[in-house]
C-alpha cells in the first residue's frame, strides 16, 4: 500500500481546496447592495402610555454598495389609508455588522442596522419626531415578480390596531389565509384575535415587475386596501410576501407564506394536518392590552418552546415578562387542529384560557399564530430547527440583535422603545453588548454592558449583564437554528421589558463552510457540518488562526506548528495545516462521541490570542466525508494506481479505492494514537453494512476501513460495477449515512468509467 502514504500527503498534508473564507466578522457599506423588500411599523406614545398615532408600511429599499439608500413605501396611519412613503438618505456599515442610517428626504429620521445572513437579512429601529420604529428588510428577487405569478394559496400573520373615529381603541392580530388566481383576483380569509371571523373579502390585485403591489377588496361592506412587497421567490412564484391591511377600522402588517402541499391550480387545498406539526419549536410570543380608549394598559413578553403532539394536544412552557412582574415561568396546554390548507386552532384549557388561530409554514418547520384571551391580543412565531445539542459554546462569537417593547414607571407603561446592537458571546460565559435605544420620546441613548451567561442543554439560556448606567439586565434566550446562529431574545429590567431575536452576523453559503463558529468547523473532506467523530480529520475556518502558513513534516504530527495550538475538551490536537484563515486537525480519538466538544485556537505569535469557544457536535458514529478534487471529483485510485479522472477511467470489474475521512469507530489492527499513523494490517469500520454505489448500481465492497499508515484517513475497496461507459456520482453509506449528506457543498462527488 506504498501508494497509499504518497496520497496521504497530498491529500492532507495540504487543504483540499484553496479559497478564501469570507466570514468571521468583517462588514462594510458593500454588504448592504441592492433591494430589499422592507416592513416598518412606528408607534408615537405619549408618557401617559397613550397611543396617539401609529404607522404600517411595507414597500422596498434601495441601497447603492457605498452610502446611499432609497425607500419606496405604502403606509397606513390614523390620517390615511395605502398612501406612498418615499425616504431616502445616507448610511454606514461597521465592521461588526451594525450599520446606521438617516433619512434626510421625505423625512427625518435616524435608524440602527443589525445585519445578518452576511447582509441578506437587516433589523432596524429608530425614530423621528413622531415615531418610535421598527422593521425588517429581506433581500428582493429582482426577476419573477408578475401578477401572473403571485398564485396559490398563503398562510398569513400579521398584527397591528384596532381603529375607531381615527384612533387607536384597540390591538388586532390576524391570521388566515389569502388566495391569488394568478389573475388579479384575491380573496381573504382571516380570524380577527383567534376568536372572531371578518368575513371573506374579495377583491383585485396586481404585482409590478419590481416586486411591489397593491390590493383593493372589500370588507364587511368597507373598503379594504392591501400594499404588497415580495421578499422571496422560490420555483417560480414568490413563496414569501409582506402584506398590509388597512381600513377605517384597523390596520395590519404582516408576512404571508406559500402553503405547503398546495398544487399549481388556483383554489387547491394544501397538504396540511395536525402531523405537520410535531415534536418541539421554539416560540416567541407576544400580547398588547390597548383600551378602548387607546391606552397601552398592558403587555406580555414570552419566548421558549412549544410541542404539538402531531395529533391533537399541544404545550406551551417558557418565561414571560409582563408590566406586573418579569421573570416568571409558565406552563399552558390544551389541542389543536389543522386543515389541509395549513390554517388551524390552538385553544389552550391548561394555565390559560386564549384562543389562536394556527397557520405553520415551510413545510411544517415554522409556524405563526395569533389570538387573544380576557387579558391580551398575542402574536407567536417559531420554527422545530434547533442544533443537536446545546451548551456554553454553542453561543459564540457575534450577534447582531433587535428588541421592541414597553418602558416602564412601576407597573405602568410611559412608551415604547427599541434597541438594536451586537452581542459578543465568547463561548466561555462571558458576553458584552453595544447597543442604542430609540424612542420618539428621547434622543437615541448608545450604551454598552457586559456580564455573563450560560446555555443549558435544552438550548435556553440565560444571562446577566450591566450596562454603562449601572441598571443590571436579565436576558433569556433560547438557542435556536441548527447550528445555534439565530437565538429569540427576552430582556428586562426595573425600567423595561422587550423582546427580539439574535443572529450570527455571517452564515455558510453554498461554497464556503463559515459562518459563526459552529458553522466554521467541519468535515475536511465534505465541508460538512457535525461531521467530525473521534478520528477524523476537520478543519477550522476563522481569521488570524496563524502568523502565516506551514504545514508539518514528520509524523507523528505535532501539536504545536508556528505559535498555533488547537484544544478540543482541553486536549491537545494534531496539525496538518495552519493558515491565518483555516486549521486541517485531527479529532482526538479519545473524545466522546454524540456530544457537543468545545474547541479552542491558540495563537502566541505576533498579534496573536486566544479565540472564543466553539462548539462541534461529535457523532458517535460515521459521518463519511468523500475527499474531492477538481471539479467535485471522488479521489478513487484506480486499479493501475492512477487517480481516477476523465482521462484515467475505471474498468468495470477492477477493484478501486475510494478515500474519505469521517468513517467513524473500527475495529483496529492495533492501538490507535492520536496524531499518529494507523497500525498496519486492517482496521474495518465496526458496521458491517457499509456500502458504495456508482451511479446508483450497488458496487461489491472488499474492505471499508482505516488506511494503514494513514492518519486520520479512510479507504473503501470495491469492485467497479457492471455500468455503462461515462461519470457517475459514487455514494458511501456507513451506519446509515450516506457520504457527503450532511450540508456540505459537495453532495455527490464523481468517477469514471471507462468500459
Amino acid at each position: 500500500m506504498k501508494h497509499l502514504l504518497i496520497l496521504l500527503s497530498c491529500l492532507l498534508a495540504t487543504p483540499l481546496i484553496a479559497q478564501t473564507t469570507i466570514g468571521g466578522g468583517v462588514c462594510s457599506s458593500a454588504t448592504l447592495s441592492g433591494a430589499y423588500a422592507v416592513m416598518i411599523t412606528g408607534r408615537q406614545v405619549t408618557s401617559a402610555g397613550a397611543f396617539t398615532n401609529v404607522l404600517q408600511a411595507n414597500g422596498s429599499a434601495a441601497f447603492d454598495g457605498e452610502s446611499k439608500v432609497t425607500f419606496t413605501l405604502t403606509q397606513s396611519n390614523l390620517q390615511t389609508i395605502g398612501t406612498p412613503l418615499n425616504w431616502s438618505g445616507t448610511y454606514s456599515v461597521q465592521a461588526n455588522c451594525a450599520a446606521q442610517m438617516t433619512i434626510t428626504s421625505g423625512g427625518s429620521a435616524t435608524f440602527n442596522l443589525a445585519i445578518y445572513n452576511g447582509g441578506t437579512d437587516i433589523l432596524f429601529t429608530g425614530s423621528d419626531a413622531t415615531y418610535s420604529y421598527s422593521g425588517a428588510a429581506d433581500n428582493q428577487p429582482t426577476t419573477g415578480c408578475s401578477t401572473a405569478a403571485l398564485v396559490g394559496a398563503y398562510t398569513y400573520s400579521a398584527t397591528g390596531f384596532n381603529l375607531s373615529s381615527g384612533a387607536v381603541d384597540g390591538a388586532v392580530a390576524l391570521s388566515g389565509i389569502l388566495q391569488f388566481d394568478g389573475q388579479g383576483n384575491i380573496a381573504v380569509n382571516v380570524t380577527m384575535n383567534g376568536k372572531n371571523a371578518t368575513g371573506a373579502s374579495t377583491g383585485t390585485y396586481s404585482l409590478s415587475s419590481n416586486c411591489l403591489g397593491s390590493a383593493t377588496l372589500t370588507l364587511n361592506g368597507k373598503p379594504l386596501t392591501a400594499a404588497i412587497s415580495v421578499e422571496n421567490v422560490a420555483s417560480g412564484s414568490p413563496s414569501d410576501v409582506y402584506v398590509d391591511l388597512g381600513t377605517g377600522t384597523f390596520i395590519v402588517s404582516g408576512t404571508a407564506h406559500a402553503v405547503y402541499g398546495q398544487s399549481s391550480s388556483p383554489g387547491a387545498a394544501g397538504n396540511c394536518s395536525a402531523a405537520t406539526l410535531s415534536g418541539l419549536y421554539s416560540m416567541t410570543l407576544g400580547g398588547r392590552q390597548i383600551s378602548a380608549s387607546g391606552s397601552y394598559t398592558g403587555t406580555y413578553e414570552g419566548n421558549g418552546f412549544i410541542t404539538f403532539d402531531g395529533v391533537s394536544a399541544v404545550t406551551l412552557t417558557g418565561t414571560v415578562n409582563t408590566n406586573l412582574a418579569a421573570g416568571k415561568t409558565f406552563t399552558y396546554s390544551g389541542t389543536y387542529t389543522l386543515a389541509s390548507n395549513c390554517s388551524g386552532t390552538v385553544t389552550l384549557t391548561q394555565g390559560s384560557s386564549a384562543i389562536f388561530t394556527l397557520v405553520p409554514w415551510s413545510s411544517g418547520q415554522q409556524y405563526n399564530m395569533t389570538g387573544s384571551d380576557g387579558t391580551y391580543t398575542y402574536s407567536g412565531s417559531g420554527d422545530d430547527l434547533a442544533p443537536i445539542a446545546c451548551g456554553t459554546p454553542t453561543l459564540s462569537g457575534g450577534y447582531v440583535y433587535d428588541s421592541t417593547g414597553p418602558t416602564l414607571s412601576g407597573t405602568a407603561v410611559t412608551s415604547v422603545a427599541d434597541e438594536s446592537g451586537v452581542f459578543s458571546f465568547d463561548g466561555q460565559g462571558n458576553v458584552t453588548a453595544s447597543y442604542t435605544i430609540t424612542s420618539s420620546q428621547t434622543a437615541p441613548a448608545p450604551l454598552t454592558a457586559s456580564g455573563t451567561y450560560t446555555v443549558g442543554a435544552n438550548c435556553q439560556a440565560t444571562a446577566t449583564l450591566k450596562d454603562s448606567n449601572g441598571v443590571t439586565n436579565t436576558l433569556n434566550l433560547v438557542v435556536r437554528a441548527q447550528y445555534g446562529q439565530g437565538a429569540l431574545v427576552l430582556e428586562a429590567n426595573p425600567q423595561f421589558i422587550r423582546t427580539g431575536a439574535a443572529h450570527s452576523a455571517f452564515f455558510k453559503n453554498a461554497v464556503n463552510p463559515v459562518g459563526n463558529p459552529a458553522q466554521s468547523i467541519t468535515n475536511v473532506a465534505s465541508y460538512a457540518l457535525n461531521a467530525t467523530p473521534a478520528g477524523s480529520v476537520f478543519v477550522i475556518f476563522g481569521q488570524n488562526l496563524a502568523t502565516t502558513e506551514n504545514q508539518p513534516t514528520t509524523v507523528p504530527l505535532p501539536t504545536k506548528v508556528l505559535d498555533t495550538t488547537v484544544t478540543v475538551n482541553g486536549e491537545l490536537a494534531p496539525l496538518f495545516y495552519v493558515s491565518p484563515t483555516q486549521i486541517d486537525a485531527q479529532m482526538p480519538w479519545d473524545i466522546p462521541g454524540n456530544a457537543l466538544a468545545t474547541v479552542i485556537v491558540k495563537n502566541t505569535g505576533a498579534n496573536g490570542s486566544t479565540s472564543n469557544a466553539a462548539a462541534v457536535y461529535i457523532p458517535a458514529r460515521a459521518t463519511p466525508g468523500l475527499s474531492v478534487y477538481s471539479d467535485n471529483r471522488a479521489v478513487v485510485v484506480n486499479q493501475d494506481g492512477s487517480v481516477n479522472s476523465s482521462t484515467d477511467a475505471a474498468s468495470v470489474g477492477d477493484e478501486v479505492a475510494l478515500y474519505f475521512t469521517g468513517g467513524g469507530p473500527v475495529d483496529a489492527a492495533g492501538k490507535l494514537t492520536t496524531g499518529a499513523e494507523a497500525p498496519a494490517g486492517l482496521s474495518p469500520v465496526t458496521d458491517p453494512n457499509a456500502s458504495v454505489t456508482v451511479g446508483g448500481t450497488s458496487a461489491v465492497t472488499k474492505y471499508v476501513g482505516l488506511t494503514p499508515g494513514g492518519i486520520g484517513l479512510y479507504q473503501a475497496n470495491f469492485i467497479v460495477p457492471q455500468i455503462a461507459k461515462g461519470t457517475y456520482a459514487v455514494v458511501l453509506t456507513i451506519s446509515g449515512t450516506a457520504s457527503n449528506s450532511l450540508g456540505g457543498p459537495y453532495p455527490n462527488p464523481v468517477m469514471t468509467i471507462g468500459n
